[in-house]
C-alpha cells in the first residue's frame, strides 16, 4: 500500500510539471514592441505629381480627376503653396475644372500631403498653328 501510495505521490507531482513544460513562460505569452524600436521616417522629397481637374477645394483636402478618369485625394497643410507658371497666388484664384499638377510628399502616416499645387497653362492648338502657318 505505502508503495502505491508512493506512486501516486510521484505522479501527482510529476505530471503537472511535464504538463506545464510543454508551455513557453509566462503562459499565455504575447508579443509587444520594444520601446526603442525606431519607426521609419517620412519621406522628405516629393513623393510623386499628379495632373488633372480641380474636383474640389477645400481647407483640408484636394481633389482632383486624372486624365484616365481617377480621383485622387491629397490632404491640403498650410505649406502647401499655390502657383500660377511661377507666381504665388491664393488658393481661391484657382477656378474648378481647371488643370492643375499636384505635387506631394507622404507624411509620418503614409499619407499624400500637398507641396505644391500649380495652374497648367492652356493647351495650345496645334490645329489652330497649322492653320495659321499654312495661310502666311
Amino acid at each position: 500500500m505505502l508503495k502505491i501510495f508512493r506512486v501516486l505521490l510521484l505522479l501527482g507531482i510529476v505530471s503537472p510539471v511535464l504538463l506545464l513544460a510543454q508551455y513557453p513562460y509566462p503562459y499565455p505569452r504575447t508579443r509587444s514592441v520594444t520601446p526603442g524600436t525606431p519607426h521609419p521616417p517620412a519621406y522628405k522629397d516629393v513623393a510623386g505629381s499628379f495632373h488633372g481637374k480641380l474636383k474640389e477645394l477645400n481647407g483640408k483636402e484636394i481633389l482632383i480627376e486624372t486624365d484616365d478618369d481617377q480621383t485622387v485625394s491629397i490632404h491640403r497643410s498650410r505649406k502647401t503653396k499655390f502657383l500660377k507658371g511661377k507666381e504665388s497666388i491664393k488658393a481661391s484664384d484657382i477656378d474648378l475644372e481647371t488643370m492643375v499638377t499636384v505635387d506631394a510628399s507622404e507624411d509620418v502616416d503614409l499619407k499624400l500631403t500637398a507641396v505644391s499645387v500649380t495652374v497648367d497653362p492652356p493647351p495650345k492648338n496645334s490645329d489652330t498653328t497649322l492653320k495659321s502657318a499654312g495661310s502666311k
